[in-house]
């Protein structure tokens, strides 16, 4: 039983309160902005001439300038984290739990100027902005309840010896979190890092670095000694091989494309001169998440859930809908249901800071990819809704619903990452589970039905590591509903579980003869 932990809960935005706050700190995010983020090495702010500049997706004004690194500063920061490793190692369980916990109050004390950064960075909205702060504080508090359980070790089988099995740190890590969520991915992977023992060096995303930069300062400010965590933005050109090839480095954790997280993977794999262990990476990489709809389903249910899934954020999360299945017998009224709840969303689009259902996509180069995937999609079926779009003053592009997919089609196998739904028409379930599972990937899904056989049947399968049934596909919660995928979706390792703490330690066994 998981004593003790309970899921943070999100801000009511509708409270008069909880919105006079969050106006306000909009307020410091103006006049914070244009500032310059250095990096943090060893606890050492250092600038350097290369600056990455943070845009508002919004409407393109420039919010800050992030210090870029550079190799040489890279290998600073990789052994000030292997010193302080030295001590930080030895830090019982206890204290690093204590920072932790201390982290936790600091995230909810600054909630609305962090929620606010989000928004502003990213292009979420208020509540996403929120959630993502809430699944922040869960990740904080499941590892740390789950550390305190690790630290007794394995129970073991008693004999005369003296036995014990024990989990031990394994050193300096490397976080490569990506830019949709910026703070609970990037401070997933650090308290994970933390509470183990080990130290990390952070190279968060370009887009949304000002964010990253806000979370270091609170870990300083929870009392996380120098050199445990830093901070290191800069391209992946520059530095990003480099990071993960070194000598010193024990473990890679990446959310991100399939395309980086399978070149991290092999760069990991190589062994470099003076390493002493095998590389261990953890890697989040993305989907092409299907909900599937049968003749039984609840359609204005299944439809609310597909336009939740496929839409929200922009349809940039990597366990959106990105296919609807659909038998053909309801084909022709769940395609209307989605097209009037899509209609909902892109009549209430517009910036995050405006609180509005959809906001705009991250950059100029996101939108150019999903724009060039809408194009094909009006080759390959028929747009029902959307398909417009205009980056006259943010990036933005309405919720696009593409019905008369075939499952061959490109917008039916390739990754798009933005507000585009293919639909394709199946004439069993058989052949829906078919079409799910012919793509690389396997990260989420979603089944609406109320037939019994075909639930069964799906969780057999529909072969992804997140699968849910008369629900949306996205919106995981801690400890509800752990988190990761199969294939090129990635490593399966599950967020929030004490499995996932384990990829950062090893398991030692002592035993002591006590006959003289």
């Amino acid at each position: 039983m998981l004593e003790g932990f309970k899921n943070a809960a999100e801000l009511d935005f509708s409270l008069a309160e909880n919105k006079r706050k969050i106006e306000e700190a909009f307020q410091q995010v103006d006049a914070e902005k244009g500032r310059v983020y250095p990096l943090i090495i060893g606890g050492e702010r250092i600038e350097t001439e290369k600056k990455i500049t943070s845009l508002s997706p919004s409407t393109k004004e420039v919010l800050g300038y992030a210090c870029s690194c550079s190799q040489e500063l890279a290998e600073k920061a990789i052994l000030a984290a292997n010193e302080a490793f030295k001590k930080w190692s030895l830090t019982p369980v206890d204290e690093r739990i204590r920072c932790l916990k201390k982290l936790a109050v600091l995230l909810d004390e600054n909630r609305f100027i962090i929620d606010a950064w989000n928004v502003e960075e990213s292009g979420k909205n208020w509540g996403e902005a929120d959630g993502e702060l809430c699944e922040q504080l869960d990740f904080i508090n499941s590892y740390a309840m789950h550390m305190a359980k690790l630290d007794q070790g394995l129970e073991l089988v008693p004999t005369d010896e003296y036995t014990k099995c024990i989990y031990i740190p394994i050193g300096v890590g490397v976080a490569v979190p990506p830019w949709n969520f910026p703070l609970s991915l990037l401070g997933g992977m650090v308290a994970a890092a933390v509470v183990t023992g080990n130290t990390i060096v952070c190279k968060p995303s370009s887009d949304t670095p000002i964010v990253a930069y806000k979370f270091i300062e609170l870990c300083e400010k929870a009392g996380i000694p120098a050199g445990v965590v830093n901070y290191i933005p800069g391209s992946g050109s520059d530095i990003g091989d480099y990071i993960v090839e070194h000598p010193l480095t024990r473990f890679i954790n990446f959310t991100g494309s399939k395309k980086v997280g399978c070149r991290i993977n092999e760069h990991a794999a190589k062994i470099s001169e003076g390493q002493k262990w095998i590389k261990r990476v953890v890697a989040e990489m993305g989907g092409k998440n299907a909900i599937v709809v049968d003749s039984s389903a609840n359609i204005k249910k299944a439809a609310q859930g597909i336009v939740a899934s496929a839409f929200t954020f922009q349809g940039q999360k990597c366990s959106a809908c990105s296919r609807a299945i659909v038998m053909s017998d309801v084909y022709e009224e769940l395609v209307a249901a989605v097209v009037e709840e899509a209609n909902k969303m892109k009549a209430n689009q517009g910036s995050g800071r405006s609180n509005a259902a959809m906001g705009p996509v991250i950059n100029q180069g996101a939108y150019n990819s999903i724009t060039n995937y809408i194009e094909i999609g009006r080759q390959e079926g028929t747009i029902v809704c959307g398909g417009n779009y205009s980056d006259a003053e943010g990036y933005y592009i309405e919720p696009t619903v593409i019905r008369d997919i075939t499952r061959d089609a490109r917008i039916a196998n390739e990754e798009i990452f933005g507000p585009v739904l293919a639909i394709i028409k199946v004439d069993s379930f058989d052949e829906a589970l078919d079409v799910v599972n012919q793509t690389e990937y396997g990260l989420t899904g979603s089944v609406y039905s109320e037939n019994r056989e075909n639930i069964m049947k799906a969780k057999i399968g529909f072969h992804v590591g997140n699968l849910y049934f008369n629900r949306k596909s996205t919106a995981a919660v801690v400890l509800q509903h752990p988190f990761g995928g199969f294939n090129m979706s990635g490593t399966d390792a599950k967020t929030g579980t004490s499995d996932y703490l384990t990829n950062f330690l090893n398991l030692k066994s002592i035993t002591e003869d006590l006959t003289d």
